[in-house]
C-alpha cells in the first residue's frame, strides 16, 4: 500500500513537472512566433523569458527589453526612443543654461546701474561694479571701493549653475575669505530636483558672517535664502527681480524720523535693520561720512 502512494506521489510530481516545461515552452515559442529574438536595446539574443525584463518605457512602444538593460533606470528604452529622450534631456539642459546666463546679465546690469554701495562693514566710497569673469559657470561680479590708482574689491556676487560640488565651492570660498574685507554673494540657480531640494535647505538655513547663500528656483523665480539673516535679506533686494535694490542712503532713508525738520537716524533703528548690535551699527553711521553725530548719543543726523 506504502509503494503504490509513494509511486503515485513521484507520478504527479513528474506531471507537474512536465506541466511547468511545456508552458515555459510554449511562453517561449510565443516569444519567438513575435520576433523577440533580440533585445532591441543591446542586441543581446533572448532565448527564454528569464531572459527579458520589460516593455520600453516609452508609451505605445511594446519592444520587450533584456534583464541588463532594464537594471539601469536610464536604459529601460529601445533604440529608437532612447535618442527622443536624450533629445528631452538636452533641451532641459539648453534651457537651464539659458537662463542662468540671463540672470547673469540680470546681475550685470542691475549692479551697474543701480550702484550697490555698501557691505558688512558699511558704506562703500566710491563704489563701482566691475564684471571680473563672464564665464558661464564661473561667473563673478565685484563691488570695489575705487581709490587714486587702485580699486579695493568690497563685494562679490558669484552666479553658479547648481551641481553636485556647489557645497565644495562655498567651503572652499569661505575658507579663503575668513581674513577678509570682502562680503561673498552666493547664487546657485536650477538642478535636478533632489539635489535642488537639498540645496534650497542649505540656503534657508545658511548662517555666515561674510557671505550669504541665495538658491534660485528657475520655474518659479523663487529666491530662496535664510530670511532671519538680515544682511542677505538685504541683498535679496539686489538679486530677486521682482524686489528694488536699496543703496546705503536708501536704507538710511527708510528708518530716518523726522524732528524739527531734520531726518535723524538711530543707531539702534538701524543695526536692527542689518542684524548688527548697537555701537557697531554707530560705528558704520560714522565711517559712512553721510551723517553728523549727535553728541553724547547714538543718533546722527543726515546731512543735507
Amino acid at each position: 500500500m506504502e509503494n503504490e502512494i509513494r509511486e503515485e506521489q513521484k507520478r504527479l510530481r513528474d506531471e507537474i513537472k512536465a506541466d511547468e516545461k511545456e508552458a515555459d515552452d510554449r511562453l517561449d515559442q510565443i516569444l519567438f512566433k513575435r520576433k523577440i529574438d533580440f533585445c532591441p536595446r543591446c542586441g543581446s539574443k533572448i532565448t527564454s523569458r528569464a531572459d527579458w525584463a520589460g516593455r520600453c518605457m516609452h508609451e505605445g512602444c511594446v519592444e520587450m527589453l533584456c534583464s541588463s538593460c532594464w537594471s539601469s533606470e536610464d536604459k529601460r528604452y529601445c533604440k529608437k526612443h532612447e535618442k527622443d529622450v536624450v533629445t528631452r534631456e538636452e533641451a532641459t539642459a539648453d534651457d537651464a543654461k539659458n537662463l542662468t546666463l540671463n540672470y547673469m546679465d540680470f546681475v550685470q546690469e542691475r549692479l551697474k546701474k543701480f550702484h550697490l554701495d555698501w557691505n558688512h562693514e558699511g558704506y562703500i566710497k566710491k563704489a563701482k561694479a566691475f564684471r571680473k569673469n563672464k564665464r558661464y559657470g564661473e561667473f563673478e561680479m565685484l563691488v570695489c571701493e575705487r581709490k587714486f590708482f587702485s580699486k579695493k574689491p568690497k563685494v562679490r556676487i558669484l552666479v553658479r549653475p547648481l551641481a553636485e560640488a556647489y557645497q565644495n565651492e562655498i567651503n572652499m570660498v569661505i575658507e579663503n575669505s575668513e581674513d577678509s574685507e570682502i562680503y561673498t554673494v552666493f547664487v546657485f540657480l536650477g538642478g535636478e530636483p533632489r539635489l535642488g531640494m537639498k540645496a534650497v535647505r542649505l540656503a534657508n538655513d545658511f548662517s555666515n558672517k561674510k557671505a550669504s547663500l541665495f538658491v534660485m528656483d528657475m520655474e518659479s523665480g523663487r529666491l530662496n535664502f535664510n530670511a532671519s539673516e538680515k544682511l542677505s535679506e538685504r541683498y535679496s533686494f539686489w538679486l530677486d527681480p521682482s524686489k528694488v535694490p536699496v543703496t546705503f542712503a536708501g536704507m538710511l532713508a527708510s528708518v530716518a524720523e523726522s524732528v524739527s525738520g531734520r531726518k535723524i537716524v538711530h543707531a539702534l533703528d538701524f543695526g536692527k535693520m542689518l542684524g548688527k548690535p548697537e555701537d557697531e551699527a554707530a560705528n558704520m553711521l560714522r565711517k559712512s561720512g553721510l551723517l553728523e553725530e549727535a553728541k553724547g548719543t547714538n543718533s546722527f543726523i543726515m546731512k543735507e
